[in-house]
């Protein structure tokens, strides 16, 4: 019976970590631009069908043998972001600014660049474009875009221009990468690359979308019926769990008896 405690209680785990990628979905769902996620998950014989013996398996990180192929165990290895846009929501705001295609706007965060879909930006008391979070957007020098003292219209060029009373103040700083999984998350609908010296180059095709923001790309009924559907499957394994140690408590002293 070791075999499937084993199993069951690897997929409830798992089931726990989907419940927890869902939740922060569903948590999201009114996030301009925030990014959704999948798990990846596979078995865990992988692992040890290399090897030349089962003694060998002693060495791996789950307690494993050669099980047979209904009883192979589970794991999630990594969880992935689904880039596919979000649709565009009107706001009229001359700050609110969103990309049609792959590209990301340019901020500067504490240890370096960071990369965004969310353009809800914003004037500080010193004219300085900010998300947010204060933090600055950058143009496409790298350099901040500033409009002190701007008391006349703003406007945004689809090719990322700003302007304060027609005139060019800077060029916002939007960027694309090949591969955009290499980004790594880091909350408020921002990501960095993981390596601190990489340049993104910038976006052949600009196409910014002045008073509109990206919603999120989540469905939420869809969201909440798999929330629904995993949190019952996560009942259903440690259901099967408590089955099987009160299986293994029952031989036990049944075998006692003999």
């Amino acid at each position: 019976m070791a075999s499937g405690i084993y199993v069951s209680m690897g997929a409830a785990r798992n089931q726990e970590h989907r419940m927890e990628t869902l939740s922060n979905d569903l948590a999201n769902a009114n996030t301009a631009g925030y990014k959704s996620q999948e798990s990846i998950y596979r078995q865990i014989h992988n692992d040890a069908s290399a090897l030349g013996s089962s003694k060998q398996a002693m060495g791996l990180n789950h307690p494993v043998r050669f099980l047979p192929e209904d009883r192979l165990p589970v794991a999630m290895v990594e969880r992935y972001t689904k880039f596919s846009q979000g649709s565009f929501r009107h706001t009229g705001n001359e700050l609110d600014l969103a990309i049609n295609g792959r590209s990301f706007f340019t901020i500067q965060g504490q240890g370096g660049p960071v990369y965004t879909r969310n353009g809800t930006f914003t004037l500080n008391k010193d004219g300085l474009l900010t998300d947010q979070q204060g933090n600055p957007v950058l143009s496409d020098t790298g350099a901040t875009i500033q409009a002190p003292g701007a008391t006349g219209k703003i406007g945004v060029s689809t090719d990322g221009l700003v302007l304060v009373d027609g005139d060019t103040i800077g060029k916002l700083g939007v960027v694309e990468f090949p591969n955009t999984q290499i980004l790594e998350r880091m909350g408020n609908s921002n990501f960095k690359h993981p390596d601190p010296n990489f340049v993104a180059g910038p976006a052949e095709n600009i196409d910014v979308r002045q008073g509109f923001l990206e919603t999120a790309n989540v469905n939420p009924v869809h969201t909440m019926a798999m929330l629904v559907k995993t949190n019952r499957l996560f009942e259903l394994n440690t259901r099967a769990l408590q089955a099987y140690k009160a299986m293994d408590d029952l031989s036990a002293r049944d075998v006692g008896r003999i």
